[in-house]
């Protein structure tokens, strides 16, 4: 099975952890700071294809 990482949907962070111990229901992000009750969850696989997508989504955006 893989490792099932928690990442910010703000900042994409993966130093999320849950906020108040658990009992809000709620996730922090100690990158941004953003507490929400959604975060993104995925395979470091998952994590590491949302990075690249994103590099060739800056490195599209700055060559026009």
């Amino acid at each position: 099975m893989s490792l099932r990482i928690l990442v910010c949907p703000v900042c994409n962070s993966t130093d999320v952890e849950l906020d108040t111990g658990g009992v809000s229901g709620k996730y922090y992000c100690k990158n941004c700071g953003y507490i929400g009750s959604y975060v993104m969850e995925m395979t470091e696989g998952e994590y590491e294809e949302m990075h690249k997508m994103e590099e060739m989504k800056k490195e599209h955006d700055e060559s026009k």
